[in-house]
């Protein structure tokens, strides 16, 4: 991809030196591309509104005995606060992936573009990694006391990113005479965007492990109703992203008619939100009371989504 983008860049400079680009014979154009992208690592961060272990009545039948969790005296099973401060983050690695689209567009004046386009983008990144256990202890985050006194594995993982993608785009042409036009352009539009997620926690099996409930009552019960159980969420995330390119290429005009190219794109999207739900929740339904009350689930954002490509292309004047 280096190479590409090299080429590209140099052939920009080149024909941008050069007396100028070939006329077409008509003002509307279609176009189609495809080539690759590199997307950058995804970063991940939950808000989950579960409680500490302790205070899940499936787990702990006395959870409304507990006044303190982890030493706060304002955060209790049964008060209001109910999971917070206890986000957590991940970090995911870049990935390439394939790149297609077309255009319509219209020669609004003899350099100036405009054209509405689509165009596909998919990237496997097909990741799984370990939740972060260096979590700040006395922050509040209850996940310290899960990920340190219960949890055996617990891991996020991320599959296929699929983005179909609407953008309005404007460009301007180095126009002249001869057959090379370089340009540059700028465009807005909208990511229509699915990513696969799936979040697993599995606790000791050994009751001996786990240090939850220590100094309760019922400490052993509740160390084994805990013992094996597991927390599983596995959902197709999807949201509507608002997205910003900026475009660089070069035309070479095989006729009055036809032309082919090689274009980059850098587009950058806001955040991708969505929301999951644990089922089973420490292996059993997804809220934390035996009547259904107090479901559990958390808000997602996936951020630095964003993607550099590069494209061949041709273009039919007609």
């Amino acid at each position: 991809m280096k190479r590409t983008l090299k080429l590209l860049i140099g052939a920009f400079v080149l024909s941008a030196s050069a007396p100028g680009g070939a006329q077409m014979a008509s003002d509307f154009y279609l176009s189609s591309e495809i080539g690759v992208h590199f997307a950058k690592g995804p970063k991940l961060k939950a808000y989950p509104n579960d409680r500490a272990s302790i205070c899940d009545e499936f787990i702990n039948p006395l959870y409304s005995t507990v006044t303190t969790v982890m030493g706060f005296e304002d955060t209790n099973c049964t008060g209001p606060n109910r999971g917070a401060g206890s986000d957590l983050s991940n970090d995911f690695d870049s990935e390439t992936g394939v790149l297609a689209g077309v255009a319509l567009g219209y020669r609004l004046r003899p350099n100036v573009r405009l054209e509405l386009e689509y165009f596909y983008r998919q990237a496997r990144f097909d990741e799984t990694h370990d939740v972060p256990r260096n979590v700040p202890a006395g922050t509040g985050n209850l996940n310290v006391d899960k990920l340190r006194d219960e949890i055996r594995s617990a891991t996020d993982r991320i599959g296929t990113l699929d983005a179909h993608n609407l953008f309005a785009n404007v460009y301007y042409d180095f126009v002249g005479t001869a057959r090379l036009t370089p340009y540059v352009g700028l465009g807005i539009g909208l990511g229509f965007t699915d990513l696969d997620y799936t979040s697993h926690w599995v606790r000791n099996r050994d009751p001996a492990n786990i240090r939850t409930g220590d100094g309760l009552p019922n400490a052993a019960q509740i160390q084994q109703n805990l013992a094996g159980t597991y927390s599983l969420a596995r959902k197709k995330l999807s949201d509507t992203l608002f997205g910003v390119q900026m475009l660089l290429g070069v035309d070479y005009a095989l006729s009055e008619t036809l032309a082919v190219g090689i274009k980059g794109r850098y587009v950058r999207y806001n955040d991708l939100r969505d929301t999951i739900v644990w089922d089973p929740l420490r292996s059993h339904v997804p809220n934390i009371r035996r009547d259904g009350s107090e479901p559990v689930s958390a808000r997602l954002k996936v951020s630095d989504i964003e993607a550099f490509g590069v494209s061949l292309n041709l273009k039919y004047y007609f």
